[in-house]
C-alpha cells in the first residue's frame, strides 16, 4: 500500500489539490481491527489509500470524496489491487450522500477529508451502530475542531496526535447541533 501512498503525495504536489494520504494507513486498519470492524464509512477518498488499506483488511468500505478525478484514480487503484469489490467509491458531498446511508449500521467512520467540520462528523455519527468507533482525521488543520470534541465529547474521546478516536456510547446523547445538520439535509 505504500506505493498508492506515494502516487497520493505524488498527485498532491503535481496538481497541488487538497489530495493527501493518511499518514499510517496500517494504523488506521490495526484500530479497525481492535475495534472489530466489517464495515466502514469514510470521507476523504482522495486516490483510495485509507480505503484499500481498509479493504485489504477485510472491511467492507463506502467512501465518498467531492472531486470525480479523486474518485476515478481511487477506482483505477482498488481494482488494480484486486479491492475494488470491497470499496464502494461515491462522488459529491459527503453531508448529501451519506445522508442516504441507513442509520446504526456502521462499524467505523473516518473521516479524513480537508478540513473537519461538524455536519460531516455528525452525518458520521449517524451512520455508525452504539460501540461503533468514529475516527477523525486532520484535527489540527482548522476547520470546526473544538465543536466537533464537543459534539463527541461523551463519546469517550482520545487524541492520538491529530487523530481523534472515540466510540458512540450505547444511549448516544442528542446534541443541540443535530437538529441544524437535519434542516441542512432537507433544503436539496
Amino acid at each position: 500500500m505504500l506505493d498508492l501512498k506515494r502516487a497520493t503525495l505524488d498527485h498532491q504536489r503535481t496538481y497541488g489539490c487538497g489530495s493527501r494520504p493518511f499518514a499510517d494507513g496500517a494504523q488506521l486498519a490495526a484500530w479497525a481491527i481492535e475495534a472489530g470492524a466489517c464495515s466502514a464509512v469514510e470521507i476523504g477518498t482522495s486516490l483510495g489509500y485509507s480505503a484499500a488499506c481498509l479493504a485489504n483488511a477485510g472491511i467492507l468500505v463506502q467512501t465518498v470524496d467531492r472531486d470525480p478525478v479523486h474518485i476515478e484514480l481511487a477506482r483505477r487503484h482498488l481494482n488494480e489491487r484486486g479491492l475494488a469489490s470491497r470499496v464502494n467509491c461515491m462522488t459529491g458531498e459527503a453531508v448529501e450522500v451519506l445522508a442516504d446511508l441507513p442509520a446504526g449500521e456502521t462499524d467505523l467512520a473516518f473521516f479524513d477529508g480537508m478540513e473537519v467540520s461538524v455536519a460531516e462528523i455528525e452525518v458520521l455519527a449517524r451512520t455508525l451502530r452504539p460501540g461503533g468507533l468514529l475516527i477523525v482525521s486532520n484535527m489540527k488543520l482548522g476547520g470546526q475542531a473544538a465543536e466537533v470534541r464537543e459534539l463527541i465529547g461523551g463519546w469517550q474521546p482520545r487524541e492520538d496526535g491529530e487523530v481523534l478516536l472515540a466510540v458512540k456510547p450505547s444511549q448516544a446523547r442528542r446534541p443541540a447541533t443535530l437538529g441544524r445538520s437535519t434542516q441542512h439535509r432537507t433544503r436539496r
